[in-house]
């Protein structure tokens, strides 16, 4: 098992800008690592992976990543006090990526399944959709 250290993921910004995740949380299979850039808790950018083994009811390991990138209201000093409010997250973004793999597949296999995967991710028509909300036709 590999030693959880940071992360570095790079954004999609016209000038793309690297965001470290920083090890934060283990809450029994699942691993939280934080971007604390925003400097504010409720803004962290928060990436998580879960890593089931098979059991005997379930016949396979259950790897799941996932990104949720909050953004916060904006706030102003407004109020009658001129105190500007705490922020509050206004909504977030999520990414999910989910494997299942069989306890009887092989390592090419599994490598095979992670390669098209990376491959489907940057398919023109996956970028479409996400970045546009087109969706796919015939």
């Amino acid at each position: 098992m590999g030693q959880i250290t940071q992360i570095t993921l790079t954004d999609g910004a016209s000038t793309p800008v690297n965001r470290v995740f920083a090890p934060a949380k283990r809450d029994g299979d699942v691993y939280r690592w934080d971007n604390r850039a925003s400097g504010i808790i409720a803004g962290y950018d928060q990436l998580t992976m879960s890593f089931r083994p098979p059991s005997k009811a379930a016949k396979a390991t259950k790897l799941q990543i996932r990104l949720v990138a909050p953004t916060l209201e904006q706030t102003s000093a407004s109020t009658a006090t001129g105190i500007q409010p705490a922020p509050t997250v206004a909504y977030n973004n999520t990414g999910e990526i989910t494997f299942v793999f069989h306890e009887r597949s092989s390592l090419q296999d599994r490598k095979n399944v992670l390669a098209m995967m990376r491959d489907a991710i940057g398919e023109a028509m996956v970028t479409a959709a996400v970045e546009n909300y087109d969706a796919p036709y015939f």
